[in-house]
């Protein structure tokens, strides 16, 4: 199947060029390591020697055609894994995109623009990377209702159609999987619809309708779904960088339908926000946070491996707060990046504290950019003890892990 789609994106490419005389290349290679890493435990061994980290190698190629209504990218990470996708908008009211695409870009409806990818940009796969692209505690709310993924997902081969009816509207149609032999009930459960209206002068309102593949038909029909199947999200999101001079802002929020045919089971509704501030260049500042709250209220079904009976009350809450002020100085730019994550499960009174200290700094050089930054993080879970009527610690009081990584960028 990957031969299949390997071939579909070349086909594509073949055809896009052919319709361009003029063809322009770029990209950019990205290099990371773990220089120095350890904990405060003395009697813990701590790593001296360095440690290369492979999920932090990337090259990325791009390429347009013409006047850049066609182009696509092609990235390879790690130890062999890769990803790429190819656009064309054929004029202005139609546009296709396939393929896939791990950075979650944004061209098929992606919503964060603040509070996902852009928060920390390259420095996310290097230096920033600790609780925050990892999805740890203390990050795992960085965008809550904020994004929906749009086309990302390296690992999945998606369709995508755009149409431009009128200007400032944009509606999107996503088919994840689509290199799958899936049944078409359940092809057309999984879609997702977006719709971007920009107001001129003001900012650019979001909703989306994601489905998560529970309306499709069901297994007593022959179909692969059954009762307590997760049916889909609506979410609303609303982005504007025009109404302060100096100031962007979003804030979104994301609603979870029903389960199939179990009315009282939902997911959690999920907020969020964040805010850049330039006004103040050299110094800027951004902000982010996001919360989950009205978590499922039954399990659907038994699950023994992870001790949850069918029927049984359960509630989770959670919050995360990122904050990344910076200042330029004549011949680099230093960050400040820091973050607390708090998480509660109400059936066994169970509590997550994470947080994250990560101050890095950046250096142009030529035609490349210079990483270096320190992170120190740790977590601790409190949990009830019905024996003793108190709280007991989880972790040991105290432990945090450190790391120094490195990083640099090429651009061509």
């Amino acid at each position: 199947m990957l031969k299949k789609c390997i071939v579909i994106m070349v086909m594509f490419a073949v055809v896009a060029g052919a319709a361009f005389a003029q063809i322009t290349f770029g990209g950019q290679l990205q290099e990371g390591m773990t220089l120095f890493s350890g904990n405060n435990v003395i009697d813990d061994p701590v790593n001296l020697g360095g440690t290369y980290n492979s999920t932090y190698h990337e090259a990325k190629y791009s390429v347009l055609f013409g006047d850049g209504t066609a182009g696509g990218r092609l990235v390879l990470y790690g130890k062999g894994g890769f990803w790429g996708w190819m656009q064309w908008r054929a004029n202005q009211y139609f546009r296709v995109k396939i393929g896939s695409d791990g950075d979650g870009d944004s061209v098929i409806g992606g919503f964060a623009q603040i509070v996902g990818w852009g928060f920390t940009g390259e420095a996310k796969n290097s230096v920033a990377a600790v609780n925050d692209y990892n999805g740890s505690l203390a990050m795992r709310y960085r965008h809550a209702g904020l994004t929906y993924g749009g086309f990302d997902g390296d690992t999945s081969f998606n369709l995508g159609f755009s149409v431009f009816p009128i200007d400032m509207l944009t509606i999107n149609f996503l088919f994840r999987d689509f290199d799958k032999p899936l049944e078409a009930s359940e092809r057309f459960a999984k879609m997702q619809i977006s719709v971007l209206y920009k107001i001129e002068e003001i900012g650019t309102v979001r909703f989306a309708a994601v489905g998560n593949g529970g309306l499709a038909k069901h297994k007593d029909d022959g179909g692969t779904v059954e009762d307590g199947d997760d049916v889909g999200t609506l979410h609303l999101a609303f982005y504007s960088n025009e109404l302060v001079q100096g100031l962007a802002f979003e804030v979104g929020g994301q609603y979870n339908l029903p389960h199939r045919n179990t009315p009282d089971l939902f997911n959690n509704i999920t907020v969020g926000g964040g805010v850049n501030l330039t006004m103040f260049d050299p110094f800027n500042v951004k902000v982010r946070m996001g919360g989950s709250f009205g978590g499922t209220t039954k399990y659907a079904k038994t699950n023994a491996a992870a001790n949850e009976v069918a029927g049984e009350e359960i509630g989770l809450t959670g919050f995360t707060v990122g904050i990344l002020p910076s200042y330029k100085l004549p011949k680099l730019t230093v960050f400040f990046h820091a973050g607390l994550g708090l998480e509660n499960r109400a059936k066994w009174d169970d509590t997550d504290i994470a947080w994250f200290i990560n101050p890095y700094i950046w250096m142009p050089m030529g035609g490349m950019r210079m990483w270096v930054g320190l992170q120190i993080y740790g977590q601790q879970s409190y949990s009830w003890d019905p024996d003793a009527g108190t709280t007991k610690q989880n972790i040991r009081d105290g432990l945090f892990n450190w790391n120094i990584p490195f990083g640099f960028n090429f651009y061509f």
